[in-house]
């Protein structure tokens, strides 16, 4: 028999959504412009890139140290699940690397380039996501040492 699935506490919910809300803004609202020395092109990975590097590390390290020191399950989702969830945004990456290749592809000189060039761009993209798991990964276990106190 399936264990019944339990009931969203509604402080949970909220929890999330309030999470959800800032973590979308932190990453609308970084401040790019002063950050990069030139203006950014509406197809440049580089800005999702770096959000998805800084929040995956931050994700882990907060996920590993709630492992041995329990916040109430309100703050943890709403941390994790709310403000890293919509902070890194795979979506907005996966989207923003397609237009990337696509666009290259459609300005190669001949057909096979562009296939060349956009299954390249398309590698790079599952490399990255390969990155920021193990970065996460390692993370984790850097927010575990820290909460146990033997960093």
């Amino acid at each position: 028999m399936a264990k019944p699935v339990p009931k969203s506490r509604i402080v949970t919910l909220l929890a999330v959504g309030v999470g959800g809300a800032l973590g979308a803004l932190g990453r609308v609202f970084l401040p790019w412009p002063t950050v990069l020395d030139e203006a950014l092109q509406p197809i440049d990975p580089l800005p999702i890139m770096l959000v998805n590097l800084i929040g995956a590390a931050l994700l882990g390290l907060f996920t590993g140290y709630a492992a041995l020191r329990p916040w109430p399950e309100a703050v943890t989702k709403g941390i994790t699940t709310g403000f890293f969830g919509a902070f890194t945004t795979m979506s907005a990456l996966a989207v923003v690397t397609t237009g990337l290749a696509l666009g290259q592809a459609a300005l190669a000189m001949d057909k096979l380039t562009g296939i060349f060039t956009m299954v390249a761009i398309i590698a790079g993209l599952v490399v990255f996501l390969y990155i920021t798991t193990m970065l996460t990964i390692g993370t984790i276990r850097l927010g575990t040492k820290l909460a146990s106190g033997n960093a």
